[in-house]
């Protein structure tokens, strides 16, 4: 019994013993690509799920890119002491100028990893990373598209890198620095971006869960899945500092592309670009990938200072649902939008296949089915100058603004767009860009009034039915095999305690078709705590925020408020920490939303992944009795 008793704990022992082949630490012999990819991809050694790879000092240029071997997910780092603490912003100075890497590639790109669910963090490190310019054509300099499964998606954490605003100049794909696909973790510490470039500015990180839980492309599963507001399940940008440059976009079609999840916080972004500091791409512009799904903007600092860039809003958004909160931003550059978030539907005025327009015709969106008025077109005003008005050949006697929120369908030229006012005999028109379409109406086409009560994928819609692609590579319902109203639920948009200068709005709209204190809620500007709780919020309509004991005893369904003594997700030492209340009835305040913690659990070190087995015990030992 006793010899049985030794064998069976020295057979358990072993299995908790680190195989031999386990992960380690490889330092190329240079920056040299070569000498890089010798360690990575053999001859010196092939790398392994966990292994460190480190990049010594020194400038290079390379011509090809590495490709990490397929599924596994491994820490390539330069040298240098990198930024981690929340007291920093941007990388570190030293691996701003140790390891420097140019990029000389005429196609591809520097990095590109495939990391699985359930393996190690991908993680790329304190390195700058330089252009040569002019050259053009070749894919971002960071391309990362994991694998996930219902589990979850694997992790990446990408740090203290520095690259010039120049990217965006040289022919990278969509102006994509870094493209992130399928992917959960974090982009800290990194500085993008330096000086104005010719086009709108770098984008930091492209983000999209285009197969969300493992489960098809184009981001499809992720809109037909409830939000995970305030959980490791979704892309986290923090602690960066950019100048000229973009924290994120959303169009890529790397990995199929579509329904990101993000969250930017506590970043630095001067200087902001034309495409505004974070950004959330829509199912208008890109065919079959869908839109961002969610998006989480907080305790940012913005300022826009240069006229030239356009100076838009800080959080522009096209489609999803968001909490926008906290957030600093200056702009004395003279921009065209006044407000911390823009929400547009761009379906109502342009739109691509296969998904069309949003004008009562679509066969994704949710239409009332009727044809409220048909007509002929007399004549038009306002062309050239983005504010288009129709004027109807008769004298319908139309009350005002009977129309906003329908849609004029032009059946001459099968065009729709939607209608932001009317008159007694005029309609007019949305649109925010007016190259950017083709049509243009003409005085003697038919037309009717549809109306699309809501648009697929638009901002404050959330989880609705799961479209996929059937055997000939058409979007279908997966429910019904053939298109149909996605019936997404109404998931309205939270913004509060955002501070900037005068002549601002917490959140603007140029579609009609969102409503205010139904289909997003805000604070009012510079809207002070409660002193009270009946003020300056009573519950009624907006948002409010302040302690908890301020809260308002009465409330109206889907108002919010902020308790800023509630909560510890905050765990950089300030104390600042603060949880979303929403009234699910009325009277009836319900805990909604807590940030994830803060700084991200990566960046330490840890792990975000559901299920991660311990580590094995260390400093066993075995006993005879």
């Amino acid at each position: 019994m006793r010899k049985l008793a030794i064998a069976t704990l020295f057979t358990f022992c072993l299995a908790l013993t680190p195989p031999a082949h386990s992960q380690g630490t490889f330092t190329a012999a240079s920056c040299n690509r070569n000498d890089v990819n010798a360690v990575i991809n053999g001859p010196t050694h092939t790398a392994m799920n966990g292994d460190t790879i480190r990049i010594p000092a020194g400038s290079c240029t390379w011509t090809s890119g590495i490709a990490v071997p397929h599924g596994i997910g491994i820490t390539i780092v330069g040298s240098g002491t990198p930024n981690s603490s929340a007291s920093t912003t941007g990388a570190s100075s030293s691996c701003a100028s140790e390891t420097v890497i140019t990029d000389s590639l005429t196609s591809g790109s520097l990095f590109t990893a495939a990391p699985a669910f359930g393996n190690s963090t991908m993680h790329i490190s304190c390195m700058k990373l330089l252009n040569t310019v002019p050259s053009t054509g070749y894919g971002s300099p960071i391309g990362i598209v994991g694998a996930c499964t219902p589990s979850g998606c694997p992790n990446l954490r990408l740090d203290n890198i520095t690259a010039p605003s120049s990217w965006a100049d040289v022919g990278i794909s969509d102006a994509a620095f870094a493209v992130v696909v399928n992917m959960f973790g974090v982009a800290d510490h990194n500085t993008i971006g330096d000086v104005p470039s010719t086009s709108n500015g770098v984008d930091f990180i492209n983000v999209s869960h285009a197969s969300w839980q493992g489960v098809g492309s184009y981001g499809d599963n992720s809109w037909a899945s409830p939000d995970t507001f305030g959980t490791n399940q979704a892309f986290y940008l923090e602690n960066n500092l950019l100048s000229y440059a973009l924290l994120t976009d959303t169009d890529t079609n790397l990995g199929t592309g579509g329904g990101a999840r993000w969250v930017c916080r506590f970043n630095t972004v001067n200087n902001i670009s034309s495409g505004g500091g974070c950004t959330d791409h829509g199912t208008d512009t890109t065919g079959r990938p869908r839109g961002g799904h969610q998006y989480e903007v907080y305790r940012n600092i913005g300022t826009c200072t240069n006229p030239q860039q356009g100076c838009p809003s800080f959080a522009p958004g096209r489609s999803g649902t968001g909490m926008v909160f906290q957030n600093t931003f200056t702009n004395s550059g003279g921009g065209f939008f006044k407000s911390i978030s823009t929400i547009d539907a761009q379906r109502l005025w342009r739109g691509s296949s296969p998904w069309g327009l949003c004008d009562g015709k679509s066969p994704w969106d949710t239409n009332d089915g009727t044809t409220h008025y048909s007509g002929t077109i007399g004549s038009v005003s306002g062309m050239g100058t983005g504010a288009w008005t129709i004027n109807n050949s008769g004298s319908p006697g139309w009350s005002a603004n009977q129309w906003a929120a329908y849609a004029l369908y032009d059946v001459t030229q099968d065009y729709g767009i939607g209608i932001t006012s009317s008159g007694s005999s005029t309609l007019g028109l949305i649109f925010l860009c007016e190259s950017c379409i083709s049509f243009r109406p003409a005085p003697g086409d038919s037309y009717q009034i549809l109306r699309a009560t809501a648009c697929m994928d638009m901002p404050t819609r959330g989880a609705g039915q799961l479209v996929q692609n059937n055997g000939s590579g058409n979007a279908v319902l997966a429910s019904t095999g053939n298109p149909g109203p996605v019936n997404e639920v109404l998931d309205p948009i939270y913004e509060w305690g955002d501070s900037t200068p005068g002549g601002y709005d917490a959140i603007s709209s140029s579609s009609p078709i969102m409503i205010k204190n139904r289909d997003f809620y805000i604070e009012n500007i510079n809207q002070a705590a409660q002193s009270s709780p009946t003020s300056p919020f009573n519950g009624t309509s907006g948002n409010g925020h302040g302690t908890l004991a301020n809260r308002p005893t009465t409330c109206t369904p889907s108002v919010g408020y902020w308790a800023t003594d509630q909560g510890n997700w905050n765990q950089n030492g300030s104390g600042e920490q603060g949880e979303l209340f929403v009234c699910t009835s009325t009277n009836t305040w319900t805990l909604y939303y807590t940030p994830f913690t803060y700084p991200h659990p990566l960046i330490a070190g840890g792990s975000t992944v559901t299920g991660d087995p311990p580590n094995p015990p260390t400093s066993l030992k075995v006993t005879v009795q």
